[in-house]
């Protein structure tokens, strides 16, 4: 059985501000029609895939979860007039999330997102689809068709494991975590111990975060011994004008029990507009049953090219960065977690010889996971 649903998303141009005032109704329109398209082909895929369950007399194996996470927050000193002194409570991520196994070989996932606004001490809340897509096991491989991650940095937040505290190094400075396209993923060889992952993606407006054009992703990644990863990533994105992107990405991660470290190099060329080049590492620790040291810094060799647009967390557009984040988490009960956390962001001087004032965030997040 096929059940049509009418959602509203809000995916909305960034050059926009977020809203549709300004469009042309032609854009409105193609932006519209692209984001129906995708909805109805992911929907098509899976009332075609229920259909082929309900002919082999296999029982579909449904799933709901979520989670929700934000911090209780007060800036110390921000280089922007408005987040200097701020204060607030803010919700910056709520997931709710359907999975359906429906075939041994078919499944496939819903996900909405809910958050507030990035800017301090604004509470308005956005809904929009944060996944979309079918997926189909063929062997060890893996195939997704619709709105879902991107191979950038799904590795290497695997291995981080803290998403609820900030955002991996390239997410944080604006790179999508999400496209609408064709996706592939398995082992290489027999042993499974080199593997890839490969994506297509159609840069449609659609979902909270999407590419911006088309967009062409790989990455191989290395694992000599299970505790041990190495990958290696690429891309190319096609934009209008004389300003696409090209990513080159290494990391390097170590995962145990007890102990995870990672480290990471990116750079991405968007020809006439400025570079982003950052370099970063990390290290979580377990000391306990119910505790968890962790920390990171990243290095942003170029001024951030999002700066100010990058939501709670946002960069002086002026000048080079170090961003540093250092927390403990406390397990509360098997669904809660509590960390208290500072977020410091330090610059150097900018082309007018001037050092912005550091970014210094005094933050008790939390985590309410039924997802894990």
């Amino acid at each position: 059985m096929c059940i049509d649903l009418y959602l509203g998303w809000s995916s909305i141009s960034r050059e926009h501000g977020g809203t549709w005032r300004g469009w042309p109704k032609g854009a409105i329109r193609s932006v519209r029609a692209r984001a129906a398209t995708a909805l109805i082909f992911v929907c098509a895929n899976l009332c075609w895939i229920t259909a082929t369950a309900a002919q082999d007399d296999d029982k579909p194996a449904f799933r709901v979860g979520g989670l929700l996470f934000g911090d209780i927050y007060h800036v110390v000193s921000h280089h922007t007039d408005a987040g200097d002194g701020a204060t607030g409570f803010v919700i910056r991520r709520g997931y709710l999330t359907f999975d359906a196994d429906v075939t041994d070989s078919w499944y496939g996932r819903l996900r909405f997102e809910l958050n507030q606004s990035g800017e301090f001490e604004t509470y308005t809340f956005e809904l929009s689809f944060k996944d979309l897509y079918a997926g189909w096991k063929v062997g060890r491989q893996r195939i997704l068709f619709g709105l879902s991650p991107t191979p950038t940095f799904d590795l290497i937040e695997s291995i981080w494991g803290f998403r609820y505290l900030v955002r991996t190094p390239m997410d944080l400075q604006g790179v999508a975590s999400r496209d609408t396209g064709i996706s592939a993923k398995g082992p290489i060889n027999g042993s499974g111990t080199v593997s890839y992952r490969a994506m297509g993606g159609a840069g449609l407006q659609f979902g909270n975060e999407t590419g911006d054009g088309k967009k062409w992703m790989g990455a191989i990644a290395w694992q000599p011994r299970p505790q041990w990863t190495f990958d290696l990533y690429l891309d190319y994105e096609r934009l209008d004008g004389p300003t696409d992107r090209a990513t080159v990405q290494v990391f390097a991660g170590y995962k145990t029990e007890k102990l995870r470290w990672g480290i990471q190099y990116s750079h991405q060329d968007r020809q006439k507009e400025p570079r982003l080049q950052l370099a970063s590492g990390f290290v979580v620790r377990r000391v306990g049953s119910k505790i968890t040291l962790v920390g990171r810094v990243d290095r942003i060799f170029e001024p951030s090219p999002r700066g100010d647009n990058i939501a709670y967390l946002p960069f002086d557009p002026s000048a080079p960065a170090t961003f540093f984040i250092g927390g403990v988490e406390f397990r509360i009960w098997p669904y809660l977690y509590i960390t208290p956390n500072t977020v410091v962001t330090t610059y150097d001087e900018n082309d007018d010889g001037v050092r912005p004032k550091t970014d210094f965030h005094l933050r008790l997040t939390f985590f309410l996971d039924f997802e894990g």
